[in-house]
């Protein structure tokens, strides 16, 4: 018999066929618990791969895995779930599960208190503070697994003034009318106060990489960044400071950028406009040089491979497997094999590759950021492997980005995954990954399929797949190298 090509390494959990076996392995991995509130009840079990599987007598499919289950409806009060594994030579193994359901109405079910919500108290006088490294503002006090929706991130010893706080957030006052979150552990108190302040004078270069623009400030205030499309503008919101700029001197000849302008949209805040010449933005970045704000924008790529640093980032590793499948395939396994054999791809196409991790080793989000900034990418994306819903469906891919510039190169990925005849779980766009938040590249995350699902994880389990999955990935690159090339032309 030909076996299912897994790494005995990842999936050290599945036991291959022998015909010495005489009692089929049987595991439950999912369904053992002893009460629950919901009717359909799902049952999920491993044996050995060829081997066949009954739950309450009704035979169900045993994956190339070794994985089998089912969804039993469960009668009020107790009940008992009989699962059964049988081999080759008709020997067989079986477990009986007691699960009690108790049917609660929708009506009686608590709801959750709003109390709960982080309250913001009052701070009374202001404190005043000022960022450290990495620091970044969010809109408001909510929160969920990736943290708060984040306006941006902000350079070191900016002053600002906190008017209000919950166990873990300041509320500051950016301007006049403008409030923020940012987060305690990324902020120290000082004797400096924010003060609104005149900006000076402006000056915008051509670096030969970069068009770059400088703003004089007195001192450094805080801003927010973002993306327009139709036609692409980088608008750069400058807070506390009125306009005193009475020219903006260009030296040379500009490579991005069409033209830059500004407005003051309100009474302390100065909006920079800075149009761009492309349809495609290729990154920018927002910082300080002494109390100097300094915008660069970089000029877009000859849009070949061969001439392009493309970083990959595979996600967890280390003490942080991420999703582990029923088999116990752990997702950091399976997306460092998926970007070293997109790596490969890419490199026999000319490119050069950079990675944040080669190994299973645990590397934080403010490092991973930090080495493909270093390595002036022109383009990023991330790996993983998703989790949750039904274990017995088909769930599948699914592309994020956080910058409406990024949508394209999302898409563009997405649709050649789409090939592999999966489902499409959705282009999602705001997505709050701390590695979809950069704007000095495009960038994109890639949740190829689900390592919960039984069907998908059969297919991640399957280093042949996994080749597929990259030969999609770099496709969808190419897509969006030719989609910018075809702006270009028109």
């Amino acid at each position: 018999m030909k076996l299912f090509r897994i790494s005995t390494l990842a999936l050290a959990s599945i036991f291959f066929i022998s015909s010495q076996a005489a009692t089929p392995s049987l595991k439950i991995t999912q369904g053992k618990k002893g009460s629950t509130t919901k009717a359909q009840h799902t049952i999920v079990g491993i044996t050995e791969p060829g081997n066949k599987a009954f739950i309450n007598n009704k035979e169900v499919h045993v994956y190339k895995t070794g994985t089998f289950g089912d969804i039993v409806t469960l009668n009020e009060g107790d009940n008992t779930i009989s699962i059964i594994t049988k081999n080759a030579t008709a020997e067989t193994n079986s477990q009986e599960i007691k699960i009690n359901y108790k049917n609660i109405s929708n009506s009686s079910l608590s709801s959750k208190d709003p109390a709960a919500r982080p309250k913001t108290t009052h701070i009374s006088p202001a404190l005043n503070i000022k960022t450290l490294p990495n620091a970044y503002l969010q809109f408001g006090d909510g929160s969920d697994r990736l943290g708060g929706s984040k306006m941006g991130y902000l350079e070191a010893e900016i002053p600002l003034k906190a008017i209000g706080q919950t166990s873990n957030l300041y509320l500051v006052q950016l301007s006049k009318n403008r409030v923020a979150y940012i987060p305690k552990e990324y902020v120290a108190e000082t004797l400096e106060r924010a003060e609104v302040d005149n900006s000076g004078s402006w000056a915008i270069n051509n670096t030969g990489k970069t068009d770059r623009i400088t703003i004089s400030l007195p001192t450094r205030h805080a801003y927010q960044a973002w993306t327009q499309l139709d036609p692409t503008t980088i608008c750069v919101d400058i807070f506390g400071v009125t306009n005193n700029s009475n020219w903006i001197t260009q030296r040379n000849k500009l490579g991005m950028i069409e033209y830059v302008d500004w407005r003051q949209v309100d009474c302390d805040v100065l909006r920079v406009i800075i149009k761009l010449k492309d349809k495609y933005s290729w990154g920018y970045s927002v910082g300080y040089e002494n109390n100097n704000l300094v915008i660069n924008v970089k000029h877009c790529p000859s849009l070949n491979l061969k001439d392009l640093t493309i970083g990959l980032d595979a996600g967890h590793g280390g003490k942080y497997p991420g999703a582990i499948g029923n088999t116990g395939l752990k997702e950091s396994f399976v997306n460092l094999d998926i970007v070293q054999r997109i790596k490969k791809l890419l490199e026999k196409k000319g490119a050069k590759v950079v990675l944040s991790r080669d190994s299973d080793v645990d590397i934080t989000m403010a490092e991973r950021k930090k080495i493909f900034c270093n390595a002036n990418v022109d383009l990023m994306m991330s790996v993983h492997n998703n989790a949750g819903g039904s274990a017995l469906k088909e769930m599948g891919t699914s592309t994020y980005f956080k910058h409406i510039s990024n949508r394209d190169l999302a898409q563009c990925v997405l649709n050649r995954m789409l090939e592999l005849g999966v489902r499409n779980f959705g282009l999602t766009g705001n997505f709050n990954f701390s590695l979809n938040a950069p704007t000095e590249y495009p960038n994109l995350l890639l949740e190829a399929l689900f390592m919960s699902s039984l069907p998908e994880e059969e297919l991640l389990a399957d280093p042949d797949y996994r080749q597929r999955i990259a030969e999609q990935a770099v496709k969808g690159i190419e897509d969006y190298l030719k989609l910018v090339k075809q702006s270009k032309k028109k």
